[in-house]
This record gives C-alpha cells, sequence and structure tokens, in this order.
C-alpha cells in the first residue's frame, strides 16, 4: 500500500489506565516519557519538554544551556479527553503547518488513545518529506507513554 506525502499519520493505543490519568500523564508528565535523546532538538543537551503558559500553552524543549525550541501552541484542550495543537519542532508554525490531536477515550479498564498528526498536504516539499520519518517514530514515541501510562 503506498502512502501519500500528505496523508494524515494516524497511530492508536490502549493504556492500562483511566482517560484523567492517561491524559495527565501525556500533558503533565511528557518529560518523564518522552524520547528528548533521539527525539528532541537538543538531543544530548537536552533537559526538559514541557507544556507551559506563556501567550497560551505552548509545548517547549529546553537545553541544559538555556535554549528553548517550542514545538507547537495549544489549539484545543479538553482535560481527559483531547488536545490539539500545531506542530512544528525546531520550525515555525508558518514553515511547518501541521497539527497533532490526541483524543482519549475510556476502553474496558483503560484508555484507547489516538494520535493524528496533520497538514501535510499545507507543508513545502522539503517538510512532506519528514512524513514518512514522523509515521515511524510516532510508533516509538506512543510506546514510551504507554509504559509511562501503566
Amino acid at each position: 500500500m503506498t502512502v501519500s506525502a500528505t496523508e494524515t499519520i494516524r497511530k492508536e493505543i490502549y493504556v492500562d489506565a483511566e482517560p484523567q490519568t492517561a491524559f495527565r500523564v501525556f500533558t503533565e508528565r511528557i518529560a518523564d516519557w518522552w524520547p528528548l535523546g533521539k527525539y528532541g532538538m537538543f538531543h544530548a543537551d537536552a533537559e526538559s519538554v514541557t507544556f507551559e503558559e506563556r501567550d497560551g500553552w505552548v509545548l517547549v524543549e529546553k537545553a541544559k544551556d538555556g535554549r528553548e525550541s517550542v514545538w507547537g501552541e495549544v489549539l484545543e484542550y479538553e482535560l481527559a479527553s483531547k488536545l490539539r495543537m500545531t506542530w512544528h519542532p525546531g520550525k515555525d508554525a508558518a514553515t511547518m503547518p501541521t497539527e497533532v490531536e490526541v483524543t482519549f477515550v475510556a476502553s474496558g479498564d483503560g484508555t484507547t488513545v489516538v494520535l493524528e498528526h496533520s497538514g501535510w498536504e499545507k507543508a513545502r516539499d522539503e517538510i512532506r518529506a519528514t512524513r514518512s520519518g514522523y509515521d515511524g517514530g510516532w510508533i516509538e514515541v506512543l510506546e514510551h507513554y504507554r509504559s509511562a501510562s501503566s
């Protein structure tokens, strides 16, 4: 099956936690589970990644030497059910006009978490070329999240 360079990336996992806990681990404890050494802007020099309230909520990576990279701005936040944000690590929103939406749905004793990374059709060719890396990378990132959620 051929995947278009503009097709939305969709990943779904099950975590053994109720939606409110799953949501809080994703948002409030992201620094505990995000693999910054591999999927961060500062790699070995990375110190943390957190959601911070500035002029609205943003996801920010910080380096040990004080440098910062805003990965995206929160567009929608519904406690225990949805987080939607722009997504442009290391770039500005105009250069990488993509969005990530994560939904949390009760499923049995746990939660089904669905991540959708969209907006590729609005991106320039050099950004579209990164889509395949994100397609595989989100799987690894979500596995780290699943381990922290259990």
